[in-house]
């Protein structure tokens, strides 16, 4: 009788130890997440404070903070398939930070020079200026720059054995997709000046940003980006809370594990509200995200991207996981400190770019595909 009571004594201190260890281990996840939720709080309120008036002073402030984020995601992409062991050579380095830059920018020196022969051919070149937001009509994929990209790269894996086909088509696939998108986001800032030409007062003449009034620079032409940030950012907060309450069915577990289906389809619904409700708000003070396309009298473009924006940012979301997955990394970089990379952050931004500039390019044209391309 005393042994098992002795026994019985032995397993509740076992049973009390294995508690305190388990409780101990609680505060100490409890003290990682406060800590990790202060950083990320801290990090996000100064990126705020340096991205937003990028947003709203526009032209050479908004492409050099561009510039600077597609270079840090360039460092990312390098460094992702990277090991100890398996190290690349610097002119590879040199390469796709050349790649990404004259992938995202190329269209704009093209504008501006087919304007400045424009202005020859009339004899009128002594009025030309170099301008951003110049006949900036749609986002544009090079070929050239693609072939000359995916050559390079298949070069590179006949003459250096650490560099396999499988990086060779990574590093094509990420800049691309990458340079797109950034290029996507200078698109849907500098598009405004190319559509002002749809406002009623103007009777066709497009501003430029030498031209335009100080209302429109800072204020009404920054509101697609807004829009299309809170049709991205709100769905981003929407799933995490929908999914944290109800969320039971796992969308992609070998992705993503802690995504739900309740949480995507919350995100989704949410988020169209309040895109949608956004750019009803500003109609009815009298500014419409962008005349002659995003506006009440075209309400039906809103519902088409405020309903598709939160889908491909869950989409961009995924991928972009995936590729980490398949390399075995939590995160792209650390320069954001608990928020990861630029990458981290700007995935199913740049996806959805991508998408959102497309669209709006071919809503302008009347839905007149290869007029957008």
């Amino acid at each position: 009788m005393e042994d098992k009571n002795q026994e019985f004594i032995n397993v509740e201190i076992d049973k009390e130890k294995q508690s305190k260890k388990h409780q101990k281990y609680l505060n100490e996840l409890n003290v990682d997440a406060k800590h990790t939720m202060r950083e990320r709080i801290a990090v996000g309120l100064i990126l705020t404070a340096i991205v937003v008036p990028c947003f709203i002073l526009g032209n050479y402030v908004f492409a050099v903070l561009i510039l600077v984020a597609a270079l840090i995601s360039c460092h990312e992409i390098i460094n992702t398939p990277q090991s100890m062991e398996k190290r690349f050579n610097r002119i590879l380095y040199f390469f796709a930070y050349l790649m990404m830059v004259l992938m995202i920018f190329y269209i704009v020196f093209k504008n501006n020079m087919i304007d400045l022969s424009n202005l020859i051919k009339e004899g009128n070149q002594s009025s030309f200026y170099f301008d951003l937001t110049r006949q900036f009509t749609g986002i544009q994929f090079s070929l050239p720059w693609f072939f000359l990209c995916i050559s390079f790269f298949l070069l590179v894996v006949l003459f250096d054995k650490k560099f396999t086909i499988a990086d060779a088509f990574y590093f094509t696939m990420m800049l691309t997709i990458v340079a797109t998108g950034f290029q996507s986001v200078l698109y849907i800032r500098y598009a405004p000046f190319t559509y002002s030409g749809l406002i009623p007062e103007n009777a066709g003449v497009a501003w430029t940003y030498a031209t335009a009034p100080t209302y429109f620079k800072f204020g009404h032409s920054t509101l697609p980006l807004f829009y299309f940030l809170i049709g991205v950012c709100f769905n981003d907060i929407y799933a995490y809370f929908v999914g944290v309450f109800f969320g039971k069915h796992k969308m992609s577990p070998r992705i993503s594990p802690k995504k739900s289906w309740e949480g995507f389809i919350g995100g989704v619904v949410l988020s169209f509200i309040t895109s949608f409700g956004f750019a009803c708000i500003l109609e009815s003070t009298g500014f419409p995200i962008l005349v002659g396309v995003l506006d009440l009298a075209h309400w039906y473009n809103l519902v088409i991207l405020s309903a598709i924006m939160p889908i491909i940012s869950v989409f961009g979301d995924l991928i972009f996981s995936a590729i980490k997955r398949y390399y075995g990394i939590k995160d792209f970089g650390k320069v954001l400190r608990a928020h990861g990379g630029i990458l981290d952050r700007l995935d199913s931004t740049l996806t959805t770019g991508i998408a959102f500039a497309f669209l709006v390019s071919l809503m302008a044209n009347n839905w007149m595909v290869f007029s957008a391309l």
